[in-house]
């Protein structure tokens, strides 16, 4: 019982850190609920500010892992399994790779870039570009390949798959629904090679552990806002928020 309760004091953050911490996977975790992305792009951000991005990064992926499976068994009925069959294994090529990145890269260097993908990926679906329901099966596994290397460096896949599912005429219940299980899988994916690796530790298992009942609160308030939202105020609201994360992310960047 002793050990127990050292191993789990040795993973709490001061009492600030804590709460700012709770603080930041509540907004996340209630961003993805509500738009079906944006959990690692929003919670790596801001839980750098307080751990180093190698710690924010596995802690993105278990949280997200664990928050999702609220989430999923909605999800995989209206998600788009025909694009699925492409991206995931795509994605799961690439993670290891990505990986490799996250121990090889200073943090200051991870936070700029962390920063740059945001704001690129707000840029791009404020855009209004379109692309056909049906894409080459070559542009799909580009697609499902970026993701992957994003998920193992910085717990964020979401980019390529955001443009690739909201540029295409499909609706919002099916992007919300594909992202869920695409993010769910490539999670599995990258903790799984973490875990392999030694990037993924005992500390941040235990840390993502303390901070769950943000996840089960955020996931709540999350698909109530959905249920409330019209479908083309969702995607401006999430962007504009993004954009925001990105812009404070940056600034935090270059002045360390």
């Amino acid at each position: 019982m002793s050990s127990l309760h050292e191993l789990f004091s040795g993973a709490m953050l001061p009492p600030p850190a804590l709460a700012a911490a709770f603080a930041a996977v509540l907004f996340a975790t209630t961003m993805k609920a509500f738009s079906g992305f944006g959990f690692g792009l929003a919670v790596v951000p801001l839980l750098s500010l307080v751990v180093p991005p190698a710690v924010a990064v596995p802690m993105s992926l278990i949280l997200d892992l664990i928050g999702s499976t609220q989430l999923i068994p909605v999800a995989r009925k209206q998600a788009d399994w025909n694009s699925l069959r492409l991206l995931v294994p795509a994605a799961f090529v690439a993670i290891p790779l990505g990986v490799y990145a996250l121990g090889a890269v200073p943090p200051h260097h991870l936070k700029v870039g962390i920063s740059i993908i945001l704001l690129a990926t707000v840029a791009l679906m404020a855009s209004g570009a379109r692309l056909p329901l049906r894409l080459p099966m070559p542009a799909v596994l580009g697609v499902g390949s970026v993701a992957g290397l994003l998920s193992g460096s910085v717990a964020m896949p979401g980019p390529p798959v955001m443009v690739y599912f909201f540029a295409r005429p499909t609706s919002a219940a099916i992007n919300r629904s594909s992202l869920l299980m695409f993010f769910f899988f490539t999670d599995i994916g990258s903790i799984v090679v973490g875990l392999i690796t030694g990037v993924v530790t005992s500390h941040t298992i235990l840390l993502s552990l303390v901070l769950t009942p943000a996840l089960v609160m955020g996931n709540a308030l999350g698909h109530w806002l959905f249920g409330l939202a019209h479908e083309h105020h969702y995607r401006r609201i999430t962007l504009a928020l993004l954009a925001l994360i990105a812009v404070v992310t940056m600034t935090q960047a270059l002045m360390t």
